[in-house]
């Protein structure tokens, strides 16, 4: 069963610039894109496709050299000092994303797409036939076009070239349910936001109509630190997903993001006056 399987993930921390990693950025598309992409979708009457990459990082082939001592319950008895020479990336390389992301990118512009000087991981293909766009975020693709023939040729592509699972139309995506219809497209997110609510034993808090007292100020210096930093961040980290569709809390979130790494107790009252707003706009 999928659940029981393991996974080899290499020691990336004990890498060394320079020799066995250089660059290690992976471009991921920005929310504003995803957005446009479903407006788009949602005006033209198009149908929004997902696929999800199995095991994206495996994919990845490697330009430098990567040594690995031979996993545990794998040591060739024979010969256990040598070492492993890497030719396909694996979970937890530094380079590891900026391997698939190369690997698909360059799959999808032999296949006559074009990638977006605005966003590397937005690709257009447009013929006489139609327009197809992908958009990437690490092992999940948006797929939207008008010509449905087409998307499934490319869908029957990308699964003999890599192990895909086709989920037919988005209906999950970052913490965002996706309801498609005749009517339009609806983003929801209110079972996340419980869920965090719930989590943050903030589900029975009392509702509040503004995520931010007026004209406050908040700065790095006042109060007592936060014993617990690490929930500080969590808190702060899963409501940033919550700006993906409700903008009016991007200028609010954006201010306690400011001290993630000496939180105080003031900083603490402002993300909690936020999930007391949370709770109102359910």
């Amino acid at each position: 069963m999928s659940k029981y399987k393991t996974r080899l993930v290499a020691k990336g921390y004990a890498q060394t610039y320079g020799i066995d990693y250089e660059e290690t950025y992976s471009p991921i598309t920005i929310m504003t894109t995803v957005r446009v992409i479903i407006a788009m979708a949602a005006t033209k009457g198009w149908y929004l496709h997902q696929m999800d990459v199995k095991n994206a990082f495996l994919h990845g082939d490697l330009q430098e050299e990567v040594y690995m001592e031979q996993p545990l319950g794998y040591v060739d008895q024979t010969c256990p000092n040598l070492v492993c020479r890497l030719k396909k990336a694996l979970y937890g390389l530094k380079q590891a994303p900026k391997a698939w992301s190369d690997k698909i990118g360059q799959y999808l512009i032999t296949s006559g797409f074009q990638t977006s000087n605005a966003n590397f991981s937005l690709y257009v293909k447009k013929a006489d036939h139609g327009i197809i766009i992908i958009v990437i975020y690490v092992d999940d693709l948006i797929i939207i076009g008008d010509n449905d023939e087409e998307i499934f040729d490319l869908k029957k592509l990308l699964k003999q070239k890599f192990e895909m699972k086709d989920l037919e139309k988005l209906c999950y995506f970052l913490s965002v349910e996706v309801i498609q219809s005749p009517k339009g497209i609806w983003l929801l997110q209110k079972q996340y936001a419980l869920n965090k609510l719930s989590e943050y034993g903030m589900i029975g808090c009392k509702p509040i109509s503004i995520p931010l007292e007026q004209n406050v100020k908040l700065s790095a210096d006042e109060g007592d630190l936060v014993e617990d930093t690490t929930m500080y961040k969590r808190i702060v980290g899963s409501l940033i997903y919550i700006t993906i569709i409700r903008l009016d809390l991007s200028y609010a979130i954006g201010m306690v993001n400011q001290f993630m790494q000496t939180p105080q107790k003031p900083h603490l009252d402002a993300m909690r006056r936020i999930l007391r707003y949370i709770k109102h706009i359910l």
